[in-house]
């Protein structure tokens, strides 16, 4: 199957983000280093104090480890090529004995955690169980866990240590499951946070069904009874439960640990397990330098290096709340995380502290949402106090310039993390911040279009369907609704440099389905979920533009030279209104795709880029008749018209609609709600009936409908098509709604002939351009419509949606059925909303 733009466009928006930050040298880095010391590394000819590194009881250095390695090599070689199902090394037993020492507990090694992930998963999890992922758990834990939908293993996905919404979902699919796993990490490698694992004991010992599956790789050795982990220094091994672990963190050596309560599963895993079949075993030196490490952990010694470790992390975390410095992580690991907010932000701060001497991690999308760009940085035993004191001095200095460089202020982080700290600014912060409101621009921002005069408006945004009488139209009627979705709060934005306008845009902010822009296959599943739970993945977006609406919403006046500073103030002003209306996301939509200028400013204010359908526009309508339509398309076009549409059009009366009753109403909404159901390329709510009934009184509205023709007199005059369209100030022609009888699709070509009535119907009223909408493509172009690719610009303050909307993407191809009926449409996407 061909891919979409959206299939590939979140992979070339990470693909984007990753190589401007090797462009910027902040990622893709090598050492240069002849001898590493672990506190120091050397990066373009400079020695950096390290605050990367997971190796967090620094035993990596270890002589003890090393002269292991060193000597297994004398005696053993580099490795033993030879697959474990066959013969494994002299080295294994003994660190398989010392394993079982230090867990207690049945072990599988494997060369990676990340493989072994791929080895256990497949064969505990079976045809009959579900998995429920935490929203956050580690990438290598989501790719292993994804595969298994390709064996009809259903995958869902649960908002991160959200025990509630855990319950509820086991409680649901324990009716119909074999088992119910929930996957997690024992601490998270972001923001260092817990596990809740007491709370998982109470509903593995409530739920029979319930399993729990835990990567516990960054609480491995630096806590827990000799060093077992975090997972397993608070609980013992739950019957029900499985925990893999890294042996490449703390443990500062290579592999992974799979731990098992059952003496039969584990044996069927080293049995079954792909990758242990199949790839090769750990290397002879990581062999012995493991039995090396192992026997610290088992000694009195492991203690002296975590409690050490542990004094490190805390003095570091009091420094940083001493410094005011907004602090996201969990203080009691060693995984820090500063909220800066904005991906430019995080550029800067980066590459400001590596400029002072000092390495740390940039967060960014994806491994954060959008907004939640962050400095990231590890605590380990090769740092002395002084290290931590300079560190967190130098990231105190450079956090307030990073800010003021990139004309950010603290509400961005405010902003951008509200879920997870409470920050106070200090009177300096708030000094700043009532600064930088001064500007030279005078930003109007309105919740009316009645406050807005009409002849400003419609010379200012005169690229699309939104004149200043149609958003009126839809002020009046999107508001005082009884369900949710139908009330739409505007807001128009016009920013002023003294009497010039410079920037002129509208939002809505409204409930929307968060798979609006996916793919069809995904809205498709997400809808049958919908059925019992209609706001099922739903949520408050500022978005831009109406669902009603197309063309450039955008008006921006480009020859200012200071109009990305305008810009950037609407974003402000943008982000201001998302967080007093608490607006999950902000979509910004129907740019050119081609716009590289305005992609990079985005992307560089933390929006991800997602292809949208192509906007279809009739630029010029210069017709009188069917022959001056048809006489200047190619000649395939112009065949294609004569065998699809002009030998049907005798079939058909054209009716435009003067007068209309109640069951005029009621024909037309069905007629509508066909082509709603089948529709998933974008997955909106259905539109009020109410609508439908406003529009046909609305004198800037004009509804088309094709009656039968027939000698059967039980059809005869029978409505299968509707349209209902504008015509704006600036005489452009825009098909808003379509409905249409399925039953005469093929038989009757009734989409094409509407379409085909449509553009001659305009060229009647001598429009200056047809816009057509989006979606059927390949049917547009063939009537001469030109195709204008687009994007939208999309920023999450939480990424649990993008989270389910890519699990349900790695499901198997499968036909897409009506969302009402279930039956599989003859046509999938021809909603012209």
């Amino acid at each position: 199957m061909k891919q979409s733009n959206k299939q590939t466009s979140l992979m070339n928006t990470v693909n984007e983000i990753i190589d401007k930050g090797r462009k910027s040298q902040i990622l893709q880095l090598y050492t240069e280093d002849a001898v590493y010391n672990g506190r120091t590394i050397k990066i373009k000819g400079k020695d950096l104090l390290n605050f990367g590194s997971c190796s967090y009881l620094g035993l990596e250095l270890d002589p003890r480890l090393k002269l292991a390695a060193i000597e297994a090599i004398q005696n053993y070689g580099i490795q033993y090529s030879s697959s474990r199902s066959y013969v494994s090394c002299t080295l294994y037993t003994e660190l398989e004995s010392l394993i079982k020492q230090l867990f207690n507990n049945h072990s599988v090694l494997t060369p990676t955690t990340t493989l072994g992930h791929q080895a256990v998963i497949p064969v505990i999890v079976e045809q009959g169980d579900t998995i429920i992922m935490d929203q956050q758990v580690h990438a290598s834990v989501q790719y292993a866990a994804l595969n298994m939908q390709n064996k009809g293993v259903e995958v869902v996905i649960v908002r991160h240590n959200n025990m509630e919404e855990l319950e509820n979902l086991i409680i649901k699919y324990s009716q119909s499951k074999n088992k119910v796993w929930y996957m997690a990490d024992g601490i998270y490698s972001m923001y260092g946070d817990y596990l809740p694992i007491d709370q998982l004991i109470t509903l593995l010992n409530k739920y029979p069904k319930f399993h729990l599956y835990v990567d516990d790789a960054h609480g491995m050795s630096w806590t827990g009874r000799n060093g077992r982990g975090y997972v397993l220094g608070k609980v013992d091994l739950h019957s029900k439960m499985i925990v893999g672990t890294s042996l490449a963190k703390a443990f500062g050596t290579g592999g992974g640990v799979f731990l098992f309560a059952d003496e039969n599963l584990c044996q069927k895993v080293r049995n079954c397990g792909g990758p242990l079949i199949f790839s090769g075993p750990n290397q002879i030196p990581v062999i012995a330098a493991s039995i090396a490490s192992a026997k610290i952990h088992l000694s009195e010694e492991i203690y002296e290096l975590q409690n050490n470790l542990k004094e490190k992390i805390l003095y570091c975390h009091e420094l940083l709340l001493k410094h005011n410095l907004p602090v996201v992580s969990n203080p009691e690991t060693p995984i820090k995380f500063i909220g800066l907010g904005l991906t430019r932000v995080g550029y800067n701060m980066v590459e400001r502290m590596i400029g002072a001497g000092f390495y740390c991690n940039l967060a960014i999308f994806p491994a954060v949402p959008e907004t939640c760009t962050g400095l990231r940085f590890t605590i380990t035993a090769h740092h002395t106090r002084k290290d931590i004191e300079q560190l967190v001095s130098t990231l105190a200095f450079n956090f307030p310039i990073a800010l003021k460089e990139e004309d950010r202020t603290i509400l961005d982080i405010k902003r951008a993390f509200r879920k997870v700290i409470d920050f106070d600014e200090t009177k300096e912060q708030v000094k700043e911040l009532q600064h930088i409101k001064k500007t030279k621009y005078r930003v109007q921002h309105e919740t009316s279009i009645d406050l807005i005069s009409k002849d400003l408006w419609d010379s200012l945004l005169k690229h699309g369907n939104f004149d200043w009488n149609w958003l009126s139209f839809l002020e009046r009627n999107f508001k005082n609704n009884l369900k949710p979705e139908h009330n739409w709060d505007f807001h128009y934005y016009i920013i002023w440099e003294n009497d010039k306008p410079l920037l002129a845009t509208f939002f809505t902010c409204t409930i929307n389905k968060d798979d609006l822009l996916a793919q069809s296959n995904i809205s498709y599943q997400i809808e049958l979920e919908r059925i019992n739970n209609p706001y099922y993945l739903c949520s408050k977006t500022f978005f831009m533009g109406t669902l009603m609406t197309e063309g450039q919403h955008l008006f921006i006046d480009r020859s200012n030279t200071n109009w990305k500073e305008v810009l950037m103030l609407l974003l402000d002003n943008v982000w201001e209104e998302q967080l007093k209306q608490q607006a999950n996301s902000v979509c910004l939509r129907d740019f050119p795709a081609e716009d590289q200028e305005l992609q990079d400013f985005f992307m560089n204010q933390g929006f991800i880029k997602v292809g949208i359908p192509d906007n279809h526009i009739v630029e010029k309508v210069n017709w009188k008749n069917t022959e001056d339509f048809i006489s200047p398309l190619k000649s395939r076009n112009r065949w294609y018209l004569k065998d699809n549409v002009l030998k049907y059009e005798h079939l058909f009366d054209v009716e435009i609609v003067k007068q209309f009753s109640d069951e005029d109403v009621e024909v037309w909404f069905e007629l509508y709600r066909n082509v709603e159901g089948k529709s998933f390329e974008l997955n909106a709510f259905e539109l009020p009936k109410k609508l439908f009934k406003e529009m046909a009184n609305n004198p800037f509205c004009e509804i088309m409908q094709l009656r039968l023709k027939s000698s059967d007199k039980n059809v005869l005059g029978k409505v299968i098509a509707v349209t209902f369209n504008i015509v704006t100030v600036k005489n452009n022609y825009c098909g808003i709604i379509i409905g249409m009888d399925y039953n005469y699709l093929k038989s009757h070509s009734v989409y094409k002939q509407m379409l085909y009535q449509s553009i001659l119907r305009a060229g009647v009223l001598k429009a200056d351009q047809i816009f057509l909408g989006f979606t059927a493509s390949d049917v547009k172009r063939k009537f001469g419509a030109k195709a204008f690719p687009q994007v939208a610009y999309f920023q999450a303050q939480d990424n649990y949606s993008l989270s389910v909307i890519n699990s349900i993407a790695n499901t198997r191809n499968f036909e897409i059925k009506d969302k009402k009926t279930k039956e599989i449409p003859e046509i999938k996407t021809l909603v012209e909303v």
